[in-house]
């Protein structure tokens, strides 16, 4: 199922496309949904923090001087969904050379037309484009998690930021994402680094970080992208420096 998410500040013009869009779908028979409709870029960072990807987004490009613009939202958006398709939808033809020039990746451009049916059928072309595109991106690596009798939870790789002792609850380690979840488990440190692999790193005797989310080492702290300060043993300090120098 292909996940669609659309974003206009404009009340009218977003019913307008979600119509548009709806008719597409039908129309190419491709198994898609809309599943997020905003009308402003802190809608859509909010909903794909909490709702795991990839999505095709249709994005308008202007929102305002308040609002980010389509090139910043596009980069806060490949933040969380790397995988994304985004077409900007905007009433102004020479903001595509703005874009590319960005050096933002779009996966299209829709200019707003007063005919209907030519922007239903540039709806039709990105779908069909997008679900051969989705079809070959491989599936995300996992973790699987007990948390309960008979209860298990999904994490990827890439949602997780760090993983910590609990030291209020005996044997017990949490994993830290994205989004904010807290999933708090029965295991050692010991053990989750060995079930997460080469992409993590233990640096501390109870935590461990994904290298890729690691900005910087200072007085003892590592800090990482959301912003996390994290204790870092001295002898770790050195390997972690250097990863943030190979980046």
């Amino acid at each position: 199922m292909l996940k669609i998410i659309l974003c206009d500040d404009d009340d009218f013009t977003l019913k307008l496309i979600q119509g548009l869009l709806e008719k597409a779908i039908e129309i190419s028979k491709t198994e898609a949904q809309i599943v997020c409709k905003a009308s402003s870029g802190m809608d859509i960072l909010n909903f794909i923090q909490k709702n795991a990807g990839p999505y095709l987004y249709f994005l308008d490009f202007d929102f305002g001087t308040k609002e980010l613009n389509g090139i910043d939202l596009a980069r806060k958006i490949y933040q969380y969904d790397t995988d994304g398709k985004i077409v900007f939808v905007t009433s102004h033809g020479e903001k595509g050379m703005t874009i590319l020039q960005s050096g933002v990746q779009a996966f299209g451009f829709i200019e707003k037309d007063p005919s209907q049916q030519s922007m239903i059928a540039s709806f039709v072309r990105y779908l069909k484009m997008t679900i051969p595109a989705l079809r070959r991106m491989p599936e995300p690596p996992v973790l699987e998690l007990p948390i309960g009798i008979d209860e298990t939870i999904c994490l990827a790789l890439s949602d997780i930021i760090y993983v910590d002792s609990v030291k209020t609850v005996a044997h017990s380690i949490c994993y830290h994402t994205f989004n904010g979840s807290e999933i708090t488990v029965r295991d050692t440190i010991e053990h989750a680094l060995n079930l997460l692999g080469t992409g993590f790193i233990r640096c501390h005797r109870s935590i461990i970080v994904n290298k890729e989310q690691v900005v910087s080492v200072k007085n003892g702290l590592v800090k990482l992208s959301n912003g996390v300060m994290v204790c870092c043993a001295i002898g770790k300090r050195k390997e972690l420096m250097e990863l943030c120098l190979e980046k």
